[in-house]
């Protein structure tokens, strides 16, 4: 007779591959926070005041690291979590950190800005001048699979707007639709 063999534990596949892109975003992460600041004046001059801008040069490693980061997860087809994606630059792989290597911005491009769910937060990219833009205060609509279907019995209410096809396909035909 053969031995049972205790079924295998189930658990996250590729776990290796989720460890390797965990540590090149925390590496480049702490790469790009430890760089040195520089003072440059800033070329708009404000009318408040002439303060200096700190603008954070980006490690050449720490983008190499962010290069590998996405060419791990696009050899193995994973997916990177939405928040780490939204913390990279697309163009360059420069960790986006919001007043060191990046600048945010809320816009609201509705009608004088009467909207409130029209706001999107835009990032640009202090390295390669990039924008990336993502909407605020919204709810996603869930996919349509996962939406309520519609009642299946409709009443004379619910019918109201909408147009019969019943006679258009009768006049096509050159039958009335009393004859039929």
């Amino acid at each position: 007779m053969a031995k049972d063999k205790p079924p295998k534990p189930k658990g996250i596949p590729n776990k290796h591959l989720h460890a390797r892109i965990t540590f090149l975003y925390q590496a480049a992460t702490y790469l790009t926070l430890q760089l040195p600041t520089k003072n440059i004046k800033s070329e708009v001059k404000d009318a408040v005041s002439s303060e200096f801008n700190q603008i954070q040069e980006s490690s050449p490693l720490a983008m190499q690291l962010g290069a590998d980061l996405h060419t791990v997860s696009r050899k193995a087809q994973l997916r990177l979590s939405v928040d780490l994606k939204r913390s990279m630059c697309k163009s360059c792989h420069t960790v986006l950190v919001p007043g060191q290597t990046a600048t945010q911005e809320i816009e609201n491009k509705s009608k004088s800005g009467k909207k409130p769910w029209a706001d999107v937060l835009v990032v640009n990219c202090n390295r390669c001048g990039s924008k990336r833009r993502m909407p605020v205060g919204t709810k996603r609509q869930p996919r349509k699979r996962d939406r309520l279907p519609a009642p299946a019995n409709a009443t004379s209410s619910d019918m109201e707007g909408m147009e019969s096809t019943t006679p258009a396909l009768h006049t096509a035909t050159g039958q009335s639709p009393s004859s039929g």
